[in-house]
């Protein structure tokens, strides 16, 4: 289900960034979008959890692989990475 909102909802400074990074031949993903919509409530808090689970320090898996395992799982999702 994608939120409607998502579209729609976002501060006049966040409208600009995503306008810069399309701009840069990118693009927005929904994952963007959700995370800046209330970083307060949600974005900031998944934004530590993906830190700790993807960028610190493990001793199975470099960072390296579980970014390849991150992508492998939203491809399968059909989710842009």
């Amino acid at each position: 289900m994608r939120l409607q909102i998502l579209e729609s909802g976002h501060s006049y400074e966040q409208k600009l960034a995503f306008q810069r990074m399309l701009e840069r031949g990118g693009r927005v993903s929904d994952m963007t979008r959700l995370l800046a919509y209330r970083p307060a409530f949600f974005g900031m808090a998944f934004s530590a959890f993906v830190d700790a689970t993807q960028h610190q320090p493990s001793a199975e898996w470099t960072q390296g692989e579980r970014e390849l395992f991150a992508a492998f799982v939203s491809r399968l999702n059909q989710c842009v990475y």
